[in-house]
């Protein structure tokens, strides 16, 4: 929707409800989102929320920027960084993850921890400076952590 996320809070009860707090600019200016952007949002998020089909590979396409709000010098970029710590939470998996932000990262990251059966029960979302710094509290479908070295290495 031409919206980039600065950070976002997010949260999975024990009931299985579903609490997500985001603050948002316009990808492009760098502003707050306009009263129309939000309402397109808003349209969308109903789309998903009531299993219509939304083609998320077109949308994000359609609002990449060819020049992103900040850039590194030139040949400079933001290292990924990938860290697992199952030491931070008795029942969940701490997935920390640094990476050059782009649009559409988000999505990236929970379609791959989709397709590897993950649970997030929590995630910390923070852009800055380009740099997007995210923290998700995870666990396998059968409630444990990710423990196995080769299903670390595989996400």
């Amino acid at each position: 929707m031409g919206l980039n996320i600065l950070s976002a809070q997010i949260f999975t009860r024990t009931d299985g409800i579903v609490l997500d707090e985001f603050f948002v600019i316009d990808a492009k200016t760098g502003s707050l989102a306009d009263r129309s952007q939000r309402d397109e949002f808003e349209k969308l998020l109903n789309k998903v929320l009531t299993d219509q089909e939304v083609d998320f590979h077109t949308l994000i396409a359609r609002h990449k920027i060819t020049r992103p709000m900040y850039q590194a010098y030139t040949g400079e970029q933001i290292p990924t960084r990938i860290h697992f710590d199952n030491e931070d939470s008795e029942a969940r998996t701490l997935i920390e993850i640094e990476t050059e932000d782009r649009v559409g990262l988000l999505y990236v990251i929970s379609e791959v921890m989709a397709e590897f059966d993950l649970d997030i029960s929590a995630a910390k979302i923070l852009t800055e400076k380009g740099a997007a710094i995210d923290s998700f509290y995870v666990r396998e479908l059968d409630g444990g952590k990710i423990l196995a070295p080769e299903r670390q290495k595989a996400n």
